[in-house]
């Protein structure tokens, strides 16, 4: 048996596997394997072959891409250990770039192994067949057999079980029109505000109808109504925001909710979010500011200042656009102005508070001087706000920053704003509609809970006064 080597011994046979590898990173990977810190095996490899991707590519670790990231991993695990290594030895390098990349690890796995069979589901609901629809849904029912693509957007034609479900809720609301036409009440053929009320009250007439069966009902509509090009404005309106409001109840429903929002009073209030937003700001101040850690503690900051101050849905900040959703204005403060996912609706709320604005500034500059903030602004129009790339991010990325720091997601922020308002303002309903985006006080009461806020508005605006002259 040979002589046992040193720890400086391994260290140094680690370093020269990674010729590629600046030295400081290599140096800190192998004491991080030879101490034990990267259980994982071949963590020297993919960091080596990184960096000669990099190497060969003629780019900083700054600039690194997915591409990178694919030639150091060839499957799920050794990406995850690379990122993991590369997030404790190398913080230039954006790992926002092989986000892509495991989601699509995680989509193969999640098809092949945990993919259960179907099972036969047979409707207990009253439906109506195409044959029996109005001439106009009738005509346009074959449209789901292929391609279709309208001044919005394009739609794939939908798999087998899901062209089904859409024809049974069709199919329902058909049913809705003929109910209402027997009890004397005149409906259009249009997809329009009186269909969409008589169908949520047939609906509901039906055996142990949930709020979350009605919800994919209208959603279902919705979508063949928008392909087929016979949803109008008005009736878009009305049918989103039911759909939206059906959507927010059953949440409501859950009993989970509830529980959240009492374990977040416990130790929080809303003023502790924006707390948790300077908190960002400043720990992002503490790092390199070009690290991937210190752009994601900036993003954080905006996600956390966004759902305070707009109470705005979680997948329409999720797509907010420089220079399009939302802009700067000549003062310096930021606004928003959108026409909402859901609604349909246009929201326009007026300038961000400053602290808000100031975030944002921080955002966009990422370590960058103020003055150049215009020039910023040109280089990113179009892109968009979270990620300052084409890229967006999904629509429950604000709910996964407030879970690593409150527990609580995007939505429970509108009801903690709308609980808070009418408790202290019981004549504001006015003002919690608007806030929310909504064009009726039925739809902004899904919001509504039986838990009573405690933190008092002048401590919410007080905590803002002492962030903004922090």
């Amino acid at each position: 048996m040979g002589r046992k080597l040193t720890n400086e011994e391994r260290i140094d046979r680690f370093v020269r596997r990674m010729p590629d590898v600046p030295a400081s990173v290599a140096r800190d990977t192998a004491s991080a394997i030879v101490l034990g810190y990267f259980s994982a095996r071949g963590v020297a490899i993919s960091l080596q072959r990184f960096y000669a991707s990099l190497s060969q590519a003629g780019r900083p670790p700054e600039m690194a891409t997915a591409d990178d990231f694919v030639a150091a991993a060839s499957n799920r695990t050794t990406l995850i250990n690379l990122m993991t290594a590369l997030e404790l030895v190398d913080a230039s390098v954006p790992l926002s770039v092989a986000k892509p990349l495991r989601q699509e690890w995680d989509h193969w796995l999640n098809q092949k192994y945990n993919a259960k069979p179907r099972k036969p589901r047979r409707s207990q609901r009253v439906s109506l067949l195409p044959d029996e629809w109005p001439e106009s849904w009738a005509k346009a029912a074959p449209l789901l057999d292929k391609r279709v693509r309208t001044e919005r957007c394009s739609y794939r034609r939908p798999h087998a079980n899901t062209r089904e479900m859409i024809i049974q809720a069709v199919g329902m609301c058909a049913a809705a029109r003929q109910w209402a036409n027997s009890e004397g009440v005149e409906t259009s053929e249009a997809f329009s505000e009186e269909v969409a009320e008589v169908f949520l009250r047939f609906l509901f007439m039906r055996p142990k109808m949930s709020a979350r069966s009605a919800a994919d009902y209208f959603g279902r509509v919705i979508h063949f109504a928008r392909r087929a090009r016979l949803l109008e404005p008005e009736g878009e309106e009305v049918f989103c925001e039911i759909l939206g409001a059906l959507e927010a109840e059953a949440t409501d429903q859950d009993p989970s909710k509830k529980k959240k929002l009492r374990d977040f009073h416990r130790n929080f209030d809303l003023s502790d979010i924006l707390v948790a937003a300077n908190r960002c700001i400043d720990s992002a101040e503490k790092l390199q500011s070009h690290s991937a850690l210190a752009h994601r503690l900036r993003r954080k900051a905006v996600v956390f200042a966004l759902l305070v101050n707009g109470a705005d849905r979680q997948g329409d900040l999720s797509t907010f656009r420089i220079g399009r959703e939302v802009e700067r204005g000549s003062g310096g403060f930021w606004e928003a102005g959108f026409r909402q996912s859901k609604t349909r609706k246009k929201k326009d709320l007026g300038p961000y508070w400053g602290v808000t604005s100031e975030i944002i500034d921080l955002h966009i500059l990422g370590g960058r001087p103020a003055w150049s903030i215009d020039d910023r602004i040109a280089e990113l129009d179009g892109c968009n706000l979270l990620s300052l790339g084409e890229e967006s991010f999904d629509t429950y990325h604000p709910s996964k920053l407030l879970q690593e720091e409150f527990r609580i997601s995007g939505h429970l922020i509108r009801t903690l704003i709308t609980n808070l308002i009418r408790q202290h303002r019981p004549d504001g309903a006015w003002a919690v509609q608007t806030l929310l985006g909504h064009s009726s006080r039925w739809s902004q009461s899904a919001y509504r809970t039986d838990f009573r806020e405690t933190a008092g508005i002048e401590q919410y605006h007080e905590a803002l006064r002492e962030i903004a002259r922090a």
